[in-house]
């Protein structure tokens, strides 16, 4: 994405272009357009979307490591998020293996990725839901 005023190529998740300062307009949605499938989906996405804002910043607010590109942890993001939006029909099994990932790599984006897919207005199975709660931290 590059800034409409400049034409600086924009970090993946700037809300102002570094350069100039000019405000990003971006849509708001993570996830593949083809996994909704009429407007009551939409917004749930939508609701997600915003659930893992906190993720996305994080990951753009990460300095560069040798051993973790920032372009894996934003698809590991985004694939999490796209199967957690098939509802019924989400794979847990993938859901772990992400999460290990961020285990492994990243743990803080786990944290906030465990705590977004936690929350109490997160409409996920029983089977996600006890993926994820493998990987939550204990409480204090």
């Amino acid at each position: 994405m590059v800034c409409k005023n400049c034409k600086m190529e924009l970090p993946v998740y700037a809300g102002y272009c570094p350069s100039c300062g000019m405000k990003v307009h971006k849509p708001h949605v993570h996830h593949e357009i083809d996994t909704t499938r009429g407007p009551r989906h939409e917004a749930h996405a939508r609701h997600v979307d915003w659930l893992f804002e906190p993720v996305y910043r994080e990951i753009e607010r990460r300095l560069e490591e040798p051993t973790v590109d920032k372009s894996e942890l934003f698809d590991t993001a985004r694939r999490i998020e796209a199967e957690v939006l098939k509802g019924n029909e989400a794979n847990p099994g993938k859901i772990v293996r992400w999460l290990k990932l961020y285990e492994e790599v990243a743990p803080d984006i786990l944290g906030l990725t465990t705590t977004a897919l936690l929350g109490p207005d997160v409409d996920v199975t029983p089977a996600v839901r006890d993926a994820i709660l493998a990987f939550a931290p204990e409480p204090a």
